[in-house]
């Protein structure tokens, strides 16, 4: 009976080890595919994390670009409204001292100082300058109206900026 028994023990503990052995091979092998499968998925939320940041940041890139290239069209704008104001304003200037050389001729002509054709010469050139004053000021005005239009699209690109950066983050307070 003893013998029976220490036989009886060998068997079973020869049978199911090998029994808790394959087990655990055969619970290894779900867990070594599970952990393969969420590697796998892992990598491709990774790259499909990294083609959206690419491709947020070409279109960062791109923003950016666009808003230097507005920032100097507006720039260089501002500085043609600039000259042209002041070039209006020359002229303008001018166009007073013209006025009151005229008055003096005019003055001189009557009591017999000076000839007629210099008053005519005054006038002459008193036109041509009320001439080039309605050119400057058309242009003026057309530069202004295009300045606000290029600080409008400027102030768009910015807006877009901004939200292109909030979508980027949007867990910030």
């Amino acid at each position: 009976m003893k013998l029976s028994l220490v036989c009886f023990l060998f068997l079973l503990v020869f049978f199911v080890r090998p029994e808790k052995a394959l087990a655990q091979v055969n619970t290894s092998r779900p867990t070594s595919e599970q952990s393969l499968q969420e590697l796998v998925r892992e990598v491709r939320q990774l790259r499909t994390t990294l083609q959206r940041i690419n491709g947020a940041m070409y279109r960062g890139q791109v923003m950016l670009e666009r808003l230097k290239l507005q920032q100097d069209q507006v720039a260089r704008m501002t500085r043609e409204l600039s000259d042209a104001r002041e070039n209006l304003g020359e002229m303008r200037a001018h166009q007073t001292r013209l006025n009151d050389l005229m008055i003096k001729t005019e003055a001189s002509v009557e009591k017999g100082e000076k000839d007629q054709s210099e008053l005519a010469q005054l006038k002459g050139e008193l036109e041509v300058l009320k001439e080039r004053e309605q050119r400057l000021a058309t242009r003026e005005g057309r530069l202004a109206n295009d300045l606000e239009v290029e600080r409008a699209r400027l102030n768009d690109l910015n807006d877009r900026l901004n939200a292109f950066e909030l979508e980027l983050a949007p867990n910030r307070p």
